[in-house]
């Protein structure tokens, strides 16, 4: 995921999916607010969007729900083996 970012303007493009769709978003722009001058600190920005509600933010927290739903299992088993 990429965006476009005019530093001069202090506008940033809708987020796309490739870095070929951002470099075409800073061309308009250019083209439109600066003559197809090429502004001061203009970027390409990678950008990852914020996790979803309840999505784990980190792969380690993958880990620990998966320790934990075993732990789970496992005393679940011990106790109907009983």
């Amino acid at each position: 995921m990429y965006r476009y970012r005019c530093a001069q303007c202090r506008t940033t493009s809708p987020t796309v999916r490739t870095r070929h769709e951002a470099e075409n978003e800073g061309a308009l722009h250019r083209d439109r607010a600066h003559a197809g001058h090429i502004p001061d600190g203009e970027e390409i920005q990678t950008h990852t969007p914020p996790p979803r509600p309840g999505q784990p933010t980190r792969p380690l927290h993958y880990i620990a729900y998966a320790a934990l739903a075993a732990v789970l299992a496992l005393a679940l088993w011990a106790r109907l083996t009983a």
